[in-house]
């Protein structure tokens, strides 16, 4: 039975990622149907073929006319036979960057980008993994033919980002100690495709394991911990939420239930960075948040908390509510008659 994802070691197997069909399909074997979505033809025609018989040399293509074209061993005394090829025979196929990029960031389902990385030949930046609201980390992938190129593709990354990124390679063949500690050096991880990701049928990729599983030691290294001793906690707010998805009700004074999408918790004014430092209390800014809960997510005149310094209030009480939920943009706005405030998350008493 044949070796499943030779794909993956084909790509580090075709030197400028550009060969004649015949030739991938001999790296590739019965994948190359499927791995026909990742490739392209060039519009080059090439001038060697690869020899059949497996001698080693690339066999030199004569043209003797337009449907007279053979390839011919190049060994002293020959040891192939002749090949006769059809001109269609000759069309290079590359592989196809944005093809390949975007099979894989939708299998491990990441953020997609698709751009060159200046000075590092055959490394792209193909996407960004966002586990949670505030946190992007670049992902990269490189496709190299010998460990120095691989050496030198890491040690570019790492003199470009200041934090931790992911990097993506067909396999770990290439990935030697002095590799490994680089990465380790930057908190970046590395993750070679051939070890989780199956070629199908139609041309897609499937995981054998979620991605939550696969970059498990990832987060736990990059991410602040729910324990952390600050004052504020860590809410895992999806990567996509807005400020509609949040909803907040208040248990008890002290005490509120929060909801953004999928996840939820139940902290205190303490958890979400409103403690005064000198006295332990409520800071204003939890005491306005209550103002709004009240009105069920209005401010105006009317209310008990009335009073002119709520301007400066709210806006350090809109600071407090992004560093906790790391959503962008003000939680709150004017209503349509510019008279009173209305918070653009959900917030009431618990009924």
């Amino acid at each position: 039975m044949e070796e499943p994802r030779r794909l993956w070691r084909a790509l580090e197997s075709v030197p400028g990622l550009a060969a004649v069909e015949a030739e991938w399909k001999r790296l590739i074997g019965l994948e190359y149907d499927s791995a026909k979505a990742v490739c392209r033809p060039n519009g080059k025609t090439a001038s060697s073929w690869p020899c059949p018989d497996g001698c080693g040399c690339a066999h030199e293509v004569i043209a003797h006319s337009q449907d007279d074209i053979v390839a011919v061993c190049r060994c002293e005394p020959k040891r192939c036979d002749t090949v006769v090829l059809k001109r269609t025979d000759l069309a290079v196929y590359e592989l196809d960057w944005g093809a390949l990029g975007t099979a894989i960031t939708s299998a491990l389902r990441f953020v997609r980008e698709d751009r060159p990385v200046d000075g590092l030949p055959t490394t792209r930046r193909i996407g960004t993994y966002s586990p949670y609201a505030g946190f992007r980390f670049p992902v990269y992938l490189t496709i190299q033919f010998e460990p120095d190129g691989f050496r030198q593709a890491i040690e570019g990354l790492v003199a470009r980002e200041d934090g931790p990124f992911i990097l993506l390679a067909p396999t770990h063949g290439l990935c030697g100690p002095e590799c490994e500690r680089l990465l380790k050096k930057r908190e970046a991880c590395f993750l070679p495709l051939s070890d989780f990701l199956t070629l199908k049928n139609n041309g897609t990729f499937a995981m054998e394991k979620p991605i939550e599983d696969i970059l498990a030691g990832f987060r736990a290294a990059v991410l602040p911990s729910p324990k952390d001793t600050a004052p504020m906690v860590f809410f895992p707010t999806p990567p996509d939420a807005t400020w509609g998805d949040v909803c907040i009700k208040f248990k008890d004074g002290h005490t509120v239930s929060v909801k953004v999408k999928e996840a939820e918790g139940v902290f205190n004014y303490t958890q979400m960075g409103m403690v005064n430092r000198k006295n332990g209390n409520p800071t204003v800014q939890w005491e306005l948040l209550r103002a709004f809960a009240d009105k069920h997510g209005t401010l105006d005149w009317s209310s008990p908390s009335a009073d002119r310094k709520n301007q400066k209030r709210r806006e350090i009480l809109a600071e407090n509510l992004r560093n906790f939920f790391r959503i962008e943009g003000d939680p709150f706005r004017w209503t349509k008659d510019c008279k009173d405030w209305e918070s653009l998350f959900t917030i009431s008493y618990d009924e």
